[in-house]
Formats: C-alpha cells, structure tokens, sequence
C-alpha cells in the first residue's frame, strides 16, 4: 500500500473521529455507556462516507508462467506410403506429442496436413495433395503473432501451391524439419506440368506445353511421344545433362475432328530408371465445332461482298452465305449475324425479321442505297441525303472504346464513295471512323456503332470497302491488318447473343487436384435467378457399367454436384430442369492418375533451405532424441514469466455503504428506543 493512500486513510479516520467528539461529548457533555455506543456508530458512518469520497487504491501483482507454442505439422498424402515413410511418421507424431519434456515446456498443437490444413486425429495416408507451403502460410497467419517454433514431419515433395522452400524468411517462427522415407536420390526421368486448353475448335491448331525434367549425374536421352485416342500424332527426341535438366516443349496440334480426346504424353524410360509411372501422363481435350454463321445480304454484285467474304472466312470459326433479299425468315433465323449490303425497299422482309428477331445487323450503304426507306426501317439513326455523291477518306477516331482497335491504319487508305448528307443517331453510339472531304475533317461518322439494351448494329456509309483491302496487302503484302479489324466488328456484333436460361459450369478432365463438381445456373423466365428450381443431373459412364441420377444441391446462387465417389473413366452427362423444356450437356473424364505416386525418393534438399532460412535445423528419423533434447533445453524456447499488476479499490463500495446504512439505521433506532429523537 502506497504511503499517500494510508495516509489518507488516517487522516479520514482522524477527521471523523473529531467529529464525533465534538457531537456525542464536546456538544452534549454525556459520557455514559449508551454515548460510547452512539458515538461508535457515528464514527462508523462518518468513516465510511470520507473513505467513499476518497477511494483509496491499492496495487495487486500477480505472476505467471507462459509457454511457447509448438505446432507439429504431419504429412498426411500418399507418398509417404511410395517414399517408404508412413511408419516413420507415425512412430515420430507419437514420441513428440507424448514426450514429457515437450508437454511441461510448451503448448503443442498438432496438425495433419494434404491438401487442407486439420487438426490431427490420425495418419491414413489418404491425401491425394500435398500443399506444405498452404499448410506452412495457414500456422504463420494464426501462431505468427506469438512466440513460437514448428516441427515439420514430410518428405519434401509437394504437389500443389507455391515453392514452400522459399518461404523460410517471411515465416514468424523457426521451422525444424524431420525428413522421413527414402532420401536415396535416383536417377529420374518425369512428365511434370502439361498446359493444354479445355476446349479446341474444330480446324483450328491448339497449343500444347510439356515440361520435362531430369534428376541424375549422366547425360541422358528420351523420347517424347504424343498419341491421341491411340494415334501417334507427335514425337521428339529430348537430350537431358546434370546441367541442363529440365526442358519445356511447345506443340501446335491440329484439331482435326469434334469429339472428346484423350492425349497421353509418354517418355522412353532411361536405364536404371526406378520410377516410371511419372513417364506417363493423360490429358482430355474437347473438340467443338462452334462456327458463327454470318449471311451477307444484297440485290447487287458487287466487289465489297467477295472482299467481305475473303475477310470473315479468314477465321475459319465463321461462314459466310450470300442470300437475295427476298429470303425467308426460316432462313434468315440460321445465322447469327446479317450483314445488309446497299438495302432498298426489296429488304422490307429483312427488315420485318429483324424487328421481329432482334439480331444484330451490319448495314453497308452507298450510291445505290434508299435513304428514305433506309431512315424508315432504322430505329436511331436517320441520314437526310443531299444526293451528292462525293469521295470520303476515312479518319481514325482515336477515344473508340467498345473493342481494341489500336493496331487498325488507315494511312494511304483510298476514299469510299458515299452519299453527302446530315446524319442524325439517337441513340447511344461510338464513331471508329470519321468523314474526311477534300481534305476537311467533317463532324459526320463513317462507321459509326450502336450498343445499347435493343441491341448492336454497325453502319458504315460508304462503298468499295474492297479497295482496303487491295492497300493493306500493298502495304503489308498479307491482308491480316484489314481482315482482323473486320473480325473484331464481326465478334462484337456477334457477341450480344441472348442469355441461356441453364448454364453448366464443369471441367473436361478432373484430378486429384480439380475440385470434382459439376455447377449450374438457372434463372426464371425474367432472368432472375430460381432457388427454388429442381435441377437433375445424369450420368453414364462410357466405358464402365455406372449409370446414376441425382438432384443437384442448392449451394449459394448456384446449383452443384459432386463427384469424388465416382470411379475413374470417362461419362456422359446431362442437366435438365424439372418441368421444363431445358436441357445441358456434355461429357468429361475422371482421371486414375495421383501425383502422389511420382515420388520414390525424400526431397531432403528443399527442406534444408527452408529450415535454414527460417532459423531453424534439418533432422533425419535417427536424429528424434537430438531435436527434443534441443528444444527442451535452448533459453531461446524457455517459458515467459509475466507480472501483472491490477490497480484495484481498498475497499467494496456496495459492502461500505452496507455498513454504513447498517451503522445509521443501529443508531436511529438506539435513539428512538432511549427517548433521545
């Protein structure tokens, strides 16, 4: 207690007893044995009124012993069991987390580690994933804050995630590993990653990166064979060193037919080769033919359509047909785009199509052109015709923004011929080209584009379009400049396509690494997403027996199923909607290959850096009792005392004025009984 404190206490205790003095015997001169006790309880009250006032506080240090955190990290995936190292971890999780030594010193926490990060229950050995760098980052984000240390049980070898060996500096606490199975390095030959797209369309060249690498101390030689659905499609001799031990190979394969294929990567083993099922890799991909079909329509024969022509089709995703005006809406209905070259009235059932439709429309004018029924049929736009023909260059607008048109010239471009006139858009449009007159920039648009919620059409106001073309080849000597300025105004007419109602969301190929769910989306008749809609999917495997169907969960704003039970091979599967006439599908493959099973060998080394460069050792199984014995004993890891001082009230206030409420009534009720109120 604090010398101010007590000497305020006595300094209450002295002012009240003068008090009492000056009231029971100064005041009323009476000194028998009823005043002692009236002046006791008055005291009382006096005393514990000032001691309210004056609070007195005393100081309470309490002390306390804090443990350092001990998180034991076990490796739960599969190739512990290939590497020869399962009992091993098994027989070290024991011996750490029942040691004495390590219980009285720290507060361990132990987690099992694939793919996830758990808390430790058991070792099976069933993880398909090995993610050390997820499981390192999850430990640091919790314990990080604290003083603490992690001992790491794996082999090394990681399937999934960042380069965990690099991670050694960022981390918060110092990593002691002990590295379990087989750390004889072999020679090794292995397919690593394969980057290939889902999707391939049909005619058209894919890309295809494999990397190889090699781990041994003799230059080797492989071959690298590409087969699809048992075709030999690809081969390359491949030279490996100590040196120059890995290699990335690029291929361009042709899409040649629509279906599901299955491409498998195979290596020539190297002698003494141990491991060879990492020679062998397969991969999926899906050929679909999804061409756009684009109908050029016009009464005339003109250069511009083969130009036009010459230019879409050189995207071998997109067909052109030329068609008469008079064509039926059946017709019509089949292609995706209409492109209207030099409309006049015979176009009034095109025009009633598209009204009717709501396609988007390209529009070519010119000389030939009927502006009146042209401003009669086109809704936003309207060109008050002077019937002049006159010569236009084209001038770049350079703030266009609805699609990249940055590499597009026009430098040495000929003039079109066009008509000269007002031109009047009311609705929302941007201008790619702008109207340049006998060298005057006019403030009218060439081609300008329209977007807005009724749709996308395109206008460009002039003729011999082909004549573009011819220059760029002089320029160039290849069209690819005009021919591809043409096909990003064709994909983004195209593009504007209505939403689909049921949308599916899956992956061709699934793996150990792929989360095995298949998605859907369905919205309502208004498009608003239905959570109240019963989707079913269907599947049936095409080369085993396996023929199910299932309704699909509600997850979210969306709808999915799950597919980890089903076995390996490949199915057909469908999405419909209960009820309604809506249906999805599409076919995909489950693969038979883990990456867990490409290891044999302890990859000692990565763990060695990230020990190091976090602070702390590398240790082998043999080496268990030295790693406690370390742990156990470094100051570095010793528990923390901490003192803790409350300043706390003397006394309890709800007590104090207790007695004091207690001393008061005492004394009235004494002096009421003795006649002296």
């Amino acid at each position: 207690m604090q010398t101010a404190t007590l000497l305020g206490i006595l300094l209450t205790a002295l002012i009240s007893l003068l008090l009492v003095l000056w009231q029971y015997y100064y005041k009323a001169r009476r000194k028998d044995k009823l005043t002692l006790l009236l002046a006791s309880l008055r005291f009382l009250s006096y005393f514990g009124v000032l001691l309210l006032l004056l609070n007195p506080r005393i100081v309470r240090t309490s002390l306390s012993s804090e443990k350092q955190d001990l998180i034991v990290l076990l490796d739960n995936s599969r190739s512990l069991l290939n590497s020869g190292g399962a009992e091993q971890a098994r027989a070290l999780s024991a011996e750490l987390l029942e040691n004495k030594d390590l219980k009285e010193r720290f507060n361990i926490r132990s987690y099992a580690f694939g793919q996830d990060l758990e808390r430790f229950d058991t070792l099976n050995f069933e993880q398909e994933v090995t993610d050390i760098s997820g499981a390192l980052a999850s430990i640091n984000a919790v314990y990080g804050r604290e003083k603490s240390l992690a001992i790491l049980i794996s082999d090394g070898n990681q399937t999934f995630g960042n380069a965990y060996e690099y991670m050694g500096a960022e981390l918060k606490f110092p990593v002691y590993s002990i590295v379990v199975g087989d750390t004889t390095q072999y020679s090794d030959l292995k397919i690593g990653q394969v980057n290939i797209n889902k999707y391939a369309f049909l005619k058209n060249r894919f890309p295809i990166e494999v990397f190889i690498s090699y781990q041994g101390e003799e230059n080797v030689r492989s071959t690298l064979t590409i087969t699809a659905d048992g075709q030999r499609v690809f081969t390359r001799v491949i030279d490996l060193t100590p040196e120059t031990n890995s290699s990335k190979i690029t291929v361009d394969l042709l899409a040649e037919e629509v279906g599901f294929k299955t491409l498998e990567f195979r290596l020539d083993s190297i002698p003494g080769e141990r491991n060879t099922a990492n020679n062998i890799r397969r991969m999926s991909i899906e050929v679909i033919d999804e061409k756009t079909r684009i109908a050029i329509i016009s009464r005339i024969a003109h250069p511009d359509i083969g130009a036009l022509t010459k230019a879409i089709e050189s995207n071998e995703q997109r067909n052109v047909t030329l068609l008469q005006p008079g064509a039926s809406a059946e017709e019509l209905s089949d292609f995706d785009l209409l492109i209207l070259y030099q409309p006049d009235r015979s176009f009034l059932p095109v025009y009633r199509f598209l009204d009717d439709s709501g396609r988007n429309s390209f529009t070519i004018a010119g000389p030939e052109t009927d502006w009146r029924f042209l401003n009669e049929m086109t809704e936003g736009l309207e060109v008050n015709s002077f019937n002049q023909t006159e010569e236009i260059l084209p001038v770049v607008n350079p703030v266009f923004s609805l699609f990249d048109t940055s590499e597009f010239s026009v430098e040495e471009y000929p003039p079109l011929k066009g008509t000269l006139g007002e031109i009047l858009i009311t609705r929302p449009y941007e201008s790619i080209l702008d109207q340049q007159v006998k060298g005057v920039r006019l403030s009218e648009p060439l081609l300008p584009v329209i977007s807005d919620e009724e749709g996308r059409q395109a206008y460009l106001l002039g003729e011999n379009i082909w004549k573009w073309r011819i220059q760029n080849y002089r320029d160039y000597q290849n069209f690819e400049n005009f021919d591809q300025f043409v096909n990003k105004l064709v994909l983004f007419l195209t593009s504007d396509r209505s939403r689909d109602r049921l949308s599916v969301d899956y992956e061709t190929v699934y793996n150990a690494l792929t989360d095995r769910r298949i998605k859907a989306t369905y919205y309502d008749a208004t498009f608003v997403f239905d959570d109240n809609a019963e989707l079913i999917l269907t599947l049936k495997g095409m080369d085993n027996d396996h023929t199910s169907e299932q309704n699909m969960i509600l997850a979210g704003n969306q709808y999915e199923a799950d597919l980890r039970e089903l076995p390996a091979g490949e199915y057909n599967f469908s999405v419909s909607v209960a009820g309604e006439e809506i249906r999805r599908e599409g076919r995909f493959r489950i693969e038979d290959f883990n990456l867990e099973q490409l290891f044999v060998s302890s990859d000692f080394l990565k763990l060695d850096q990230l020990c190091t460069d976090s602070g702390g050792r590398l240790y082998y199984p043999d080496q268990a009792d030295s790693l406690i014995s370390e742990i156990s004993t470094a100051t570095g890891f010793s528990p923390v005392q901490k003192s803790v001082e409350n300043v706390v009230s003397l006394v309890d206030y709800k007590i104090l004025l207790g007695l004091i409420l207690m001393a008061l009534s005492a004394e009235w009720f004494i002096r009421k009984y003795n006649g002296l109120i």
